[in-house]
């Protein structure tokens, strides 16, 4: 009997931090209990059997451009199949960004990216960068617009500390407006913004789930440490590696916790 799958897209768009995410979430779980599995927007396409044994598909940080150009149509269409018989999202960053029903990156700069979504799976507006978070600085992929952010987590999410720091690379919080919608959960929130905007967020979609975090939970201190070398000025941001080992257990719990909720069986 071929174990379940947790398809992790690896395709244009996704990020270096991709390989990572695959392994943190590897590490939380069951031993022996899943098959992690990468996969590239034309399987999504072609493969008629590719969700047949898949209990969650994970869209990682990196650019939603390109996830657009390979996913709309079809392969969107198969992705949300799947989530309404049951399955689960698990949307990172840019993953997250995807999934709303609307995204507004920079809106009103020059490089703005904004627009309705076809995946759709949350009623939300993506809204970023966060310069809130990033001394004023809006996202441009590198270093000085990172940042180890304070989360704070809801009653929504059981059983996790309370307050954490975590990576920040250019993500969203999420608008809904005036209140979720029903079957929509705030799980935590960006407790250095004005109005503690949601940061994490997790949806009924038919009979499955979309989980959608705007920070990277994944991230380690050694995996941002890991990240900085080689930069000529890798010591103006090594403070963001400390602020993250301060709360390193906490952030996990949340990362696990989410995983839970996902309905996937933790080691």
């Amino acid at each position: 009997m071929p174990k379940p799958q947790i398809l992790t897209y690896v395709d244009a768009g996704a990020s270096d931090w991709t390989a990572c995410l695959m392994r943190t979430i590897g590490h939380q779980l069951r031993a022996g209990a899943y098959e992690i599995r990468a996969v590239m927007a034309s399987e999504i396409r072609h493969d008629t059997t590719l969700f047949d044994d898949a209990v969650m598909f994970v869209m990682p940080g990196g650019a939603d451009l390109p996830y657009c150009a390979l996913l709309n149509g079809a392969p969107n269409a198969r992705i949300r199949q799947f989530v309404e018989h049951g399955g689960v999202y698990l949307g990172i960053c840019a993953g997250a960004y995807y999934a709303c029903r609307e995204l507004a990156f920079h809106a009103g700069t020059r490089g703005a990216i904004c627009g309705p979504r076809e995946l759709r799976l949350v009623d939300a507006v993506a809204v970023g960068s966060l310069p809130e978070l990033t001394g004023g600085k809006l996202y441009d992929g590198t270093p000085r617009t990172t940042a180890a952010v304070e989360l704070r987590t809801t009653d929504k999410l059981t059983e996790v500390p309370l307050s954490l720091y975590t990576h920040y690379h250019g993500g969203c919080r999420f608008d809904f407006a005036d209140t979720p919608g029903p079957g929509t959960e705030i799980l935590a929130v960006y407790a250095d913004i004005a109005g503690t905007p949601p940061a994490i967020v997790s949806a009924q979609v038919g009979e499955g789930r979309a989980l959608l975090t705007g920070v990277h939970l994944e991230i380690s201190e050694r995996e941002c440490k890991d990240a900085l070398r080689g930069h000529s000025d890798m010591s103006e941001y090594l403070h963001v590696c400390d602020r993250l080992a301060q709360t390193g257990d906490a952030r996990l719990a949340v990362f696990r916790r989410l995983l839970a909720q996902g309905g996937l069986e933790l080691g």
